[in-house]
């Protein structure tokens, strides 16, 4: 059998999720492609009508969490899910997508592409379902249970408040799973759902670093700058600024500035204060 052949697992086999194990109808069979990482798992999810900025911040989530050797498990949907999958790619890190449907029905098609990139950096498919099996409503609420049960964390990037990903989130919760939700204005209903985990005890992720701790902290100073994130940390050595202040003093477009500005925050080498001025983390460490 080729390593991306397609396989079964049952409870009675040696590498049968202990986590499914111990759920209380635990599945008879699990349908793997590819190699169910060791590593440390964490789920992000979120929903498939995701702005600009979410997406950006899920991939560069799951590109810090992969570097941190941590593995990234989601659902391959259209939206923040792959952003996640991408993100994992982009560190050459293990991403599984955890399947709806039967591997002869992949689900969105478009995304075919991207699940075989994912089998080739040594990630891998699960389904509870066999290939032939097609995607049903009620298939694919079951596979958000089966995901929650497979990882460590959960985190709900952005998710209005009627979302198939706060059933993740539920699941999770009821298994007693760490819940993460990244904040949102509340006038951002695309968002909703996650300010109602946050109410319900989820905790709050605005950076990588709240996930790891000192093993981001060992990754940041590695890191080569890029020229605009350069010009931002230079700008930034004296006093704290606003994107708009950032912007006439980089000469760079919003745009570039934004990208960077997340990026060195995501990194925990920028803080931003309650009226909207960012400041280097090394500042506030200081004072």
């Amino acid at each position: 059998m080729a390593p991306d052949d397609p396989f079964v697992l049952t409870p009675l086999h040696p590498d049968y999720p202990i986590a499914v194990r111990a759920m209380a109808k635990a599945p008879a069979r699990l349908f793997v492609r590819g190699t169910l990482p060791q590593a440390r798992a964490v789920a992000i999810v979120g929903t498939r009508r995701a702005t600009a900025p979410a997406l950006r911040f899920t991939t560069l989530l799951a590109q810090r969490l992969c570097e941190a050797g941590w593995s990234v498990w989601s659902g391959g949907a259209a939206g923040i899910d792959t952003a996640a999958h991408e993100g994992a790619l982009r560190a050459n890190g293990k991403s599984v997508v955890v399947m709806g449907t039967g591997f002869d029905h992949l689900y969105p098609v478009c995304n075919t592409a991207l699940f075989h990139q994912l089998l080739e950096t040594g990630g891998a498919w699960l389904s509870l379902y066999p290939p032939s099996q097609v995607g049903t409503r009620w298939s694919f609420w079951a596979r958000n249970e089966l995901l929650a049960s497979l990882v460590d964390h959960v985190v709900l990037v952005q998710a209005p408040a009627r979302s198939g990903a706060r059933s993740t989130v539920a699941a999770a919760r009821r298994m007693g799973k760490t819940i993460w939700a990244v904040p949102a204005s509340p006038w951002e209903n695309v968002a909703e759902g996650c300010l109602l985990e946050i109410a319900a005890g989820a905790r709050v992720l605005s950076s990588p670093t709240q996930l790891l701790g000192r093993a981001m902290k060992r990754l940041s100073p590695c890191r080569v700058l890029s020229n605009h994130e350069q010009a931002v940390v230079d700008t930034l050595s004296s006093s704290a600024n606003n994107l708009d202040a950032i912007c006439e003093l980089t000469g760079l477009s919003a745009g570039q500035v934004s990208a960077a500005v997340l990026t060195l925050t995501l990194d925990g080498l920028l803080l931003e204060s309650a009226d909207g001025f960012y400041h280097l983390a090394r500042q506030q460490q200081q004072r």
